[in-house]
């Protein structure tokens, strides 16, 4: 986590949940991995990315091809 949060902008907000206590988000995400990052409810990625998180337009576009969130 500590990737990410080196990586977002200053208008960017990390909520860290703890799957073990939010089961609900669990099934909602179908998370089998941890760590697993969600982002805008458009993005999965689970483990490592293949690139680092670094807030910008670039990025964002790489994880919406690479990583889409399938629902």
């Amino acid at each position: 986590m500590n990737e990410i949060e080196a990586g977002k902008c200053a208008g960017c907000q990390l909520i860290v949940h703890n799957i073990a206590e939010s089961a609900v988000l669990a099934r909602r995400y179908h998370v089998k991995v941890v760590p697993t990052v969600i982002i805008d409810d458009e993005v999965k990625i689970e483990g490592r990315p293949d690139i680092p998180f670094v807030c910008s337009a670039e990025t964002y576009a790489h994880f919406r091809q690479y990583y889409p969130l399938k629902s």
